[in-house]
C-alpha cells in the first residue's frame, strides 16, 4: 500500500523547581487526537492543505496525523483494515459508495462535501473525440474511483462502453503524464493538478479531451469521511475537524491567490498551471444531497459492480434513502 505519515506533535515541557536547582523533561506525545488521510498533490482537497499550512488544526486544540494516499481506494482499503491507520479523511465519493457496497468492513459515514468539478481526460495530440479511444490505453488512478467513474460517465455519453477502451490503473499523476509524452498510454484520466500540468507550461505532452466539469457541471467529487466507530467515540474531534475544513475552505475562496501560492508550493506548479487547476475545480463544504442521489443513480447504470440489492448496505434501500443514511450532515450543520 502506498501510503506516507506526517505528524503534527507538540513538545510538553516540565519545570521543576527544588532549592537551587531546576530540572527540565521533554515529554512527546506521539499519539494524535486524530489520524487524517487525505490524496497526496490533489488540488481538489486543498483545504487539507491550507488548514496545515494555516495552522487551524492547532487552533482548535487538535494535534492531527496527517498519511498520504495514492488513491481513494487505498484511504478504503485502510479504513477497512482491522488495525485501522485512520480515523478520518478526504477522499473521492466513488470509491466511498463502491466499498460501503461491496465491502463488509467498510463502516464510514460521509460528513461533509470538498469539491465539485476537477477531473479532466487529457489525450495525445492525434486524439479528437471520444471515439478516436476505441481500442486505446487510458490510465486510471484506480478502478471504480472517481476518475474510473468519470471515464464510464464519458465513454457512454459518447455511445461507448467501458470494454472500448483499455484502461491501465494504478498510475500515479506524476507517471501518467511521463507515460503519456513516452506514449506508452493514449490518455489519462486523473484529478487537477495533474491535467493542467500535462497541458500548461514548458513541458505539454497533450490536450484535455473533456473536463469533468463539462460532462457533469458541479458533479459531486471528493468528500470527508470517518470511520463509524470514531463517530461514536469521538464526536467532539469529529465536529473540530469539520470546523477546520469548514474554515479553511471558505479561506480558499476569500483567499483565492494566497491559496494558490500555497498549491504551487506543496504541489510543485507554475502560476499558469495552477491558476488552469484551480478555475477546474469548485471547493464547497456543504453537500448537495439530490447531486448525491443522482451520482448514485449514475454510478449503479454504469458499473456493473454496484446494485441496490448489495447485502453490505441495509435492505430495501432506493438510492436517496442510501444517500440519507449514507451521507449524515448533522454534525457539520451543528457547527456553522
Amino acid at each position: 500500500m502506498n501510503w506516507t505519515r506526517g505528524k503534527v506533535l507538540f513538545v510538553s515541557l516540565l519545570v521543576v523547581v527544588t532549592g537551587t536547582s531546576i530540572g527540565i523533561s521533554f515529554y512527546v506525545n506521539s499519539l494524535p487526537d486524530v489520524r487524517i488521510g487525505y490524496l497526496g498533490g490533489d488540488l481538489h482537497q486543498l483545504a487539507y492543505y491550507v488548514a496545515v499550512k494555516q495552522g487551524f488544526y492547532q487552533e482548535e486544540g487538535l494535534t492531527v496525523e496527517g498519511i498520504s494516499y495514492a488513491n481513494g481506494a487505498e484511504v478504503m482499503i485502510s479504513f477497512e483494515s482491522l488495525n485501522r491507520p485512520i480515523d478520518m479523511a478526504y477522499l473521492g465519493f466513488a470509491p466511498a459508495i463502491t466499498h460501503r457496497f461491496t465491502v463488509a468492513s467498510a463502516k464510514i459515514t460521509v460528513l461533509a462535501g470538498v469539491n465539485v468539478n476537477g477531473t479532466a481526460i487529457v489525450v495525445n495530440n492525434s486524439i479528437n473525440s471520444m471515439l478516436d479511444l476505441i481500442g486505446k490505453k487510458i490510465a486510471i488512478p484506480a478502478r471504480n474511483n472517481m476518475q474510473d467513474f468519470i471515464l464510464r460517465m464519458a465513454l457512454d455519453d459518447a455511445g461507448l462502453k467501458y470494454d472500448d477502451v483499455t484502461t491501465v490503473p494504478g498510475m500515479s499523476g506524476s507517471d501518467m503524464i511521463t507515460a503519456l509524452q513516452g506514449n506508452s498510454i493514449d490518455a489519462f484520466v486523473s484529478w487537477e493538478p495533474f491535467p493542467s500540468r500535462a497541458t500548461y507550461g514548458t513541458s505539454i505532452v497533450g490536450k484535455i479531451l473533456n473536463n469533468s466539469g463539462t460532462l457533469w457541471p458541479n458533479h459531486p467529487c471528493c468528500v470527508i469521511a470517518s470511520h463509524d466507530d470514531f463517530i461514536a467515540s469521538h464526536r467532539d474531534i469529529v465536529a473540530k475537524v469539520l470546523k477546520v475544513h469548514v474554515k479553511a475552505t471558505q479561506w480558499i475562496l476569500d483567499n483565492w491567490e494566497a491559496a494558490k501560492e500555497i498549491a504551487m508550493a506543496d504541489m510543485n506548479l507554475s502560476n499558469e498551471q495552477a491558476t488552469a487547476a484551480m478555475s477546474n475545480v469548485g471547493f464547497q463544504y456543504e453537500p448537495i444531497l439530490s447531486e448525491y442521489v443522482t451520482f448514485l443513480q449514475k454510478l449503479v447504470a454504469l458499473n456493473p459492480s454496484i446494485a441496490m440489492n448489495s447485502t453490505y448496505i441495509p435492505a430495501g434501500m432506493n438510492e436517496t434513502q442510501f444517500i440519507n443514511y449514507f451521507v449524515n450532515t448533522t454534525i457539520l450543520h451543528s457547527i456553522l
